[in-house]
């Protein structure tokens, strides 16, 4: 079972998103939480977004998609929890190849809704 989580900030994706891997057993996949990880950890994909970070830019789609794929491949056969990932066409259609090359395909996207005022 793969899902993506959307909402806005502080809609209770990393919320829900801890509630599905405590009773469903998935992978929760936080791109911010993998990319702080890959950098404090100084792996090739982490040392390539630092690199991009410390300049003052935009970690690239390639590089994030790059880092989903790593995290896939480890999550053996387990599902995963998209959090913050795709927010770009680009990275959608990178999301559906990643996929598919492991065999796996989205299950669910849901949308969490909340009034604005709450948030």
């Amino acid at each position: 079972m793969d899902i993506i989580l959307l909402g806005p900030p502080g809609a209770g994706k990393g919320t829900q998103a801890q509630r599905l891997v405590e009773t469903r057993g998935l992978v929760q996949l936080s791109t911010g939480d993998m990319l702080r990880a890959a950098v404090k950890d100084g792996t090739p994909v982490g040392l390539q977004a630092k690199a991009v970070m410390d300049a003052g830019g935009l970690v690239s789609d390639a590089i994030v998609s790059a880092l989903i794929g790593e995290h896939l491949d480890r999550a053996d056969g387990r599902g995963a929890i998209f959090d913050g990932f795709p927010r770009t066409r680009p990275q959608a259609e990178a999301l559906d190849l990643l996929l598919g090359e492991r065999g796996r395909s989205l299950s669910h996207v849901i949308e969490l809704e909340v009034d604005e005022d709450a948030l």
